[in-house]
C-alpha cells in the first residue's frame, strides 16, 4: 500500500500525539525495578573521575548514550529533530533518525535533513529504514538514503505488530532474512537490527548474529507500545482495535532481551532500549552487557518543548550514570559490568 502524502504526514502527527499518552507506555511490562546494583560502601576512587565514555562500532570513546529513532517526514518534524540533534552536539550523545521511508517516494523529503545536516555537522546520526521496506528497495537506493544524511550507519527497524494493526500496515516480511544478509554484504556501513517494542528471542538473535550484522538494538517491551498506538488509530470496535486490546502486552521485556544476547556471546554489539527512564535504569543494562543505551520518550516530551530542556535531560542522565557507577565502585563502563543482581 502506498502513502499519500497528505496520509503519511498524518499518520506521523498522530504517532507524537499519541505516544504521549500514558495509556500507550507498557509500563507495567517494565522490570527494572526487579534489578539491582551492588552497593559498594567504600567505593575507593573520586567521583570526578568517573569515565562514561566507550566504544561504538570501532569509535572511540563515545558517550555510551542514543535517541533512539522516533520521527521523521511530517510538519512538526523538522522542529522536533532541531532540538534533539542541538542537545546531542552539545553533549556527545548520538542520534538514530526517524523512517526515511517517505523519501523513498517523495524526492523532497531528504531536504527536511538538509538544514539541520548545516547547522549540526558533527552529530553521530544512524539512518532508519523498516524491514518492510528494505524488501523493496535497492541498494542503489539505500545509499542514496545514507549519503544524503551523512550517517555512521543504518538501522533497519523491526515491527510485527505495528504493520498488523496499524490501518496503512504494510505486514510483508516474506524474505527478510536473505534481505537483511544481502543488505550487510553490500553497503559498506554497519548495519543495526531494532526492535521498536517488542523485544528479541534468543533463536533470533543467534540467526543474526550469523549474517554479521554489527549491532541489534533490543528494544523490549516495557516503553512506548506501537502496538497500542496503532489500536488508537484503528477505526472504533473495529478487527485492527480489538486486536490491539488482545495484544497490548505483547512483547519480550528489553532486560530479557539484553539477556538473551549476552548468553550468546555474539559478536555484535548489543544496544539496550525499550521503556528505560532514566540514568539508573541505564546503568542496570550497561551493567548487564549492553554497551549502547537507547531512550525515546523521556526525550520525545523535552524536545516537544525545546532544546535546553533536552539538553538538561541528557545531563541529568548523565549525571545518574555516574553516581550509580560511584556507589558501585566502578570507575570505567567495562568496570560496572557484571554488578547486576536479578
Amino acid at each position: 500500500m502506498q502513502d499519500s502524502r497528505s496520509q503519511f504526514e498524518k499518520r506521523k502527527q498522530d504517532h507524537i500525539e499519541l505516544a504521549m499518552l500514558p495509556v500507550n507506555q507498557a509500563s507495567e511490562l517494565n522490570v527494572f525495578d526487579g534489578i539491582n546494583l551492588i552497593h559498594e560502601a567504600l567505593p575507593d576512587l573520586d567521583f570526578a573521575d568517573i569515565n562514561i565514555t566507550g566504544t561504538r562500532l570501532g569509535n572511540t570513546p563515545v558517550k555510551p548514550f542514543l535517541v533512539s529513532s522516533m520521527t521523521a517526514g511530517h510538519a512538526n518534524a523538522s522542529a522536533i529533530n532541531r532540538n534533539l540533534l542541538e542537545a546531542c552536539t552539545r553533549t556527545g550523545w548520538a542520534m538514530g533518525v526517524g523512517s526515511q521511508r517517505r523519501e523513498l517516494f517523495d524526492e523532497q523529503a531528504a531536504f527536511e535533513w538538509q538544514p539541520l545536516r548545516r547547522d549540526f555537522p558533527q552529530a553521530s546520526l544512524y539512518s532508519n529504514l523498516g524491514i518492510a521496506q528494505l524488501l523493496t528497495t535497492s541498494t542503489a537506493q539505500i545509499n542514496k538514503l545514507i549519503n544524503s544524511l551523512r550517517a555512521d550507519g543504518l538501522i533497519i527497524h523491526c515491527n510485527a505488530l505495528q504493520e498488523l494493526i496499524q490501518p496503512e500496515g504494510t505486514p510483508n516480511f516474506k524474505g527478510c532474512w536473505d534481505a537483511l544478509a544481502k543488505l550487510v554484504k553490500e553497503i559498506s556501513l554497519p548495519v543495526i537490527v531494532k526492535e521498536t517494542g517488542c523485544g528479541f528471542s534468543s533463536a533470533t538473535l543467534n540467526r543474526l548474529n550469523d549474517i554479521g550484522v554489527a549491532a541489534v538494538d533490543v528494544s523490549g517491551a516495557g516503553g512506548t507500545h506501537w502496538g497500542r498506538i496503532e489500536g488508537h488509530r484503528a477505526a472504533s470496535n473495529s478487527i485492527r482495535a480489538r486486536a490491539a486490546e488482545t495484544f497490548k502486552n505483547w512483547g519480550i521485556n528489553t532486560v530479557q532481551s539484553v539477556e538473551n544476547a549476552q548468553v550468546i556471546n555474539p559478536d555484535y554489539e548489543i544496544w539496550g532500549s525499550g521503556g528505560i527512564r532514566h540514568g539508573l535504569d541505564a546503568a542496570k543494562l550497561l551493567a548487564l552487557g549492553a554497551s549502547t543505551i537507547g531512550f525515546a520518550k523521556p526525550l520525545l516530551a523535552a524536545a516537544l518543548v525545546d532544546a535546553n530542556q533536552v539538553y538538561e535531560l541528557m545531563m541529568t542522565i548523565e549525571y545518574e550514570l555516574r553516581v550509580a557507577m560511584f556507589c558501585t565502585g566502578s570507575q570505567s563502563l567495562s568496570e560496572l559490568k557484571g554488578k547486576a543482581c536479578l
